[in-house]
């Protein structure tokens, strides 16, 4: 059972726990269904190949090579300079989003990495920024990448550009989820109480959306059709599906995170109807 309170005009949310198994719940009737995942052959991927203690990770769009890096495993295992993580591509498809993870390192990835760029057509790579690079840090809003930079694997330590967690663009705006810099020593004590404001690109000016009730956290900001906004209200790892100023809508399980980021990225929304 899935506990749903009915909200018109809200789409439908899709919850995929388990992988290739997807649930369906129609906010508009709270009615469910559970689907097979469609899978999807993609477009932009990237091919290895490997001779003794050389080789080379080639970025590939419809199987045309657009950038290469030579690889060499002689002295690091996991390659130097290391494996390319795509990150998407941007919405004109003109530019391909890529990270090098340095020497396979887990680790140093956590604490963040180097986006950049490089033209579909092929070129140099042009670096962006560095930070974390978790899908829900990043945004494109009106043509522009709006995104969390700095480094440290704790998400609300040591972040800037215009604010600190989460995005979601929101026309001349992003709507974004902000906590206190807590510090390494707290890390391990609290999770952050995120809440959520809206930024304006023009000039920086913040609006605070909500403040959650004690014992909450407001992660996950996405805006939808008509300039809805819904979020994750949670309380120890387990979340409920918000409108903001709408209440709940449903609850979406749990997310324990990794260092004060909950990404719920298991979970869709469908983003509704104007």
């Amino acid at each position: 059972m899935v506990a749903c309170t009915p909200h018109p005009g809200y789409g439908t949310v899709f919850l995929e726990r388990r992988p290739g198994i997807v649930r369906t719940v129609d906010l508009e009737t709270c009615r469910t269904s559970t689907v097979a995942k469609h899978i999807v052959i993609p477009t932009l991927t990237v091919s290895s190949t490997r001779s003794g203690k050389r080789g080379t990770e080639t970025i590939r769009y419809r199987g045309q090579a657009v950038y290469t890096v030579h690889e060499r495993y002689d002295r690091v295992p996991g390659g130097t300079p290391g494996p390319i993580m795509l990150e998407g591509m941007s919405p004109d498809r003109r530019w391909v989003l890529f990270a090098i993870d340095p020497m396979s390192s887990a680790s140093l990835a956590a604490d963040g990495l180097t986006l950049e760029a490089v033209p579909v057509a092929g070129g140099r790579p042009r670096a962006v920024a560095s930070g974390l690079l978790s899908d829900d840090y990043r945004t494109w809003c009106g043509g522009k990448l709006v995104l969390t930079a700095g480094g440290d694997r704790i998400a609300s330590h040591h972040k800037w550009l215009i604010v600190t967690g989460s995005l979601a663009c929101a026309g001349a705006s992003v709507v974004v989820q902000s906590a206190r810099d807590t510090g390494v020593n707290e890390t391990f004590t609290m999770s952050p109480r995120w809440s959520l404001a809206r930024v304006r690109l023009a000039d920086g000016r913040t609006t605070v959306l909500d403040t959650p009730p004690a014992g909450a956290s407001d992660d996950s900001p996405r805006v939808g059709r008509g300039g809805r906004i819904v979020f994750v209200r949670s309380r120890k790892g387990l979340g409920t599906l918000y409108a903001l100023h709408g209440g709940p809508l449903v609850d979406v399980g749990r997310d324990d995170g990794y260092y004060g980021h909950r990404p719920w990225a298991f979970l869709t929304w469908s983003r509704g109807q104007p």
